[in-house]
C-alpha cells in the first residue's frame, strides 16, 4: 500500500481541524461527516437579481466570454473563461447578494472567488474533480457555496458527490486537479457518488476537498448556478501555480493572494499585482486508479487495544476484632432469575 503522501495527499493525522464552519451544530456535524450540506439560501427575488444581473453583464460586454476562451464541451466558469471586466462586475454582483446571506449560516468566513457556472444546452460536463485548494488544507477548510439559479436535476446536470472524501483527500491543488481522476472510468465511479438535486435558491455548501462530478445539460435550457468560494477570516488565501514538471513531480509556485488575483486569471496564472510569492515546492503527480482511490477512502485500521495490566496481588492483613451482637434472623428472600437483553444497534 502506498502512503497518501506518495500519492500527493496530506496525511489524515496532519489535518486535525476543529474550527466550525456552520453555525448550526447539527449541520456542522453533517458537514464534518459527509463533506457537504444542503439548505435553502435565496428567495425568488434574490435568484432573479442574480439571473438578470448575469444577462445584463453579458449583454453589456458582448458576451460573458470570447469564443476563443471557452471550450463548450465543458461548463463555462466565469473565473476561467470570461472577460476580465465581466469577472470584476460578477464578483461585485454575486458578493452583494450572497455574502450577507451566507453570514447567517457560516462562522467568520470571507469571500475569495465569485463564479457563475453556466451549462449551455447539450454541453457542460464537469469531470470528476476536487476544487482548487485556496488555503492550507492541513489547517483550514475553504468551502464553495454552490447555489442553483434554476432547478437542478439529473437531466440538466445536477451535481454528484463522493461522501466523506474530504477527510482523506486533502491536498494542494491548482489547475491540474482534474488529472487525478482522469484514468478512472466514470461508470466505475458513479455507484459511489450521491446525486444532489435541488431547487432554485438552494445551496450546496461543500468542503473544497470533496470529490464531485456533474454530467452535461441534456435539456433545451441553460443551467445557471453560482460557486461562491469562502475561506476562514484568519486563513491565508493561497494559489498553487504549476510552472513546470520534473522527474520528481510538478514544479509549483505558491502565491499568497487576494480576490483580485482571479480577475486576470488565464490557464492557471493569476494577476501577480495582487499576489506575493510565498514558496516554490515540488508535488507528486496525482494519477489515481480505482484501487488507489478505494485505498485512500478506506477507514484507517483501528489500533489494537492495550492489554489490561495484571491485577496486583492482594495485601493480606490481620482482621480487626468486630463487636458482635445477636440479631433476629429473617426468612431469606426468594431468589429470582436474571434476564439479559442483548441488543444490536444499527444505524
Amino acid at each position: 500500500m502506498r502512503a497518501p503522501g506518495e500519492l500527493g495527499f496530506l496525511e489524515a493525522d496532519a489535518c486535525d481541524i476543529d474550527r466550525p464552519i456552520l453555525r448550526d451544530p447539527a449541520l456542522q456535524a453533517e458537514f464534518e461527516e459527509t463533506g457537504y450540506v444542503v439548505l435553502p439560501l435565496l428567495d425568488a427575488e434574490q435568484v432573479a437579481t442574480l439571473v438578470d444581473g448575469y444577462d445584463r453583464l453579458a449583454a453589456a460586454l458582448d458576451g460573458s466570454s470570447a469564443p476563443e476562451d471557452y471550450n463548450d464541451t465543458y461548463a463555462e466558469f466565469s473565473i476561467i473563461h470570461s472577460r476580465p471586466e465581466f469577472r470584476r462586475r460578477a464578483y461585485d454582483l454575486i458578493t452583494s447578494v450572497l455574502e450577507p446571506v451566507a453570514e447567517r449560516h457560516l462562522v467568520d468566513m470571507r469571500p475569495l472567488i465569485a463564479n457563475f457556472v453556466n451549462k449551455l444546452p447539450g454541453t457542460g460536463v464537469v469531470p470528476t474533480h476536487q476544487n482548487f485548494s485556496v488555503v492550507d488544507e492541513a489547517e483550514h477548510r475553504s468551502v464553495s457555496v454552490w447555489v442553483a439559479l434554476v432547478d437542478c436535476v439529473l437531466e440538466n446536470g445536477a451535481m454528484s458527490l463522493l461522501k466523506g472524501s474530504h477527510q482523506t483527500l486533502r491536498s494542494r491543488r491548482g489547475m491540474w486537479a482534474y488529472q487525478a481522476f482522469s484514468q478512472i472510468d466514470q461508470g466505475q465511479l458513479d455507484p459511489k457518488l450521491t446525486r444532489v438535486e435541488v431547487h432554485a435558491g438552494d445551496a450546496v455548501i461543500l468542503d473544497d476537498a470533496l470529490v464531485h462530478y456533474s454530467p452535461p445539460n441534456q435539456t433545451g435550457e441553460r443551467r445557471l448556478a453560482i460557486q461562491f468560494v469562502m475561506i476562514p477570516q484568519e486563513a491565508r488565501p493561497l494559489w498553487f501555480q504549476q510552472v513546470g514538471a520534473t522527474d520528481d513531480g510538478l514544479d509549483i509556485e505558491v502565491w499568497e493572494i487576494d480576490e483580485r488575483y482571479f480577475f486576470e486569471f488565464w490557464h492557471g496564472d493569476g494577476d501577480e499585482r495582487y499576489g506575493t510569492h510565498a514558496d516554490r515546492i515540488v508535488l507528486p503527480k496525482v494519477d489515481l486508479d480505482l484501487a488507489m482511490l478505494e485505498q485512500l477512502l478506506a477507514p484507517a485500521p483501528a489500533e489494537p487495544a492495550a492489554a489490561d495490566p495484571a491485577p496486583a496481588e492482594p495485601v493480606l492483613s490481620e482482621p480487626e476484632p468486630v463487636a458482635w451482637e445477636p440479631v433476629a434472623s429473617e426468612p431469606a428472600a426468594p431468589q429470582r432469575g436474571l434476564r439479559a437483553l442483548i441488543s444490536r444497534l444499527s444505524r
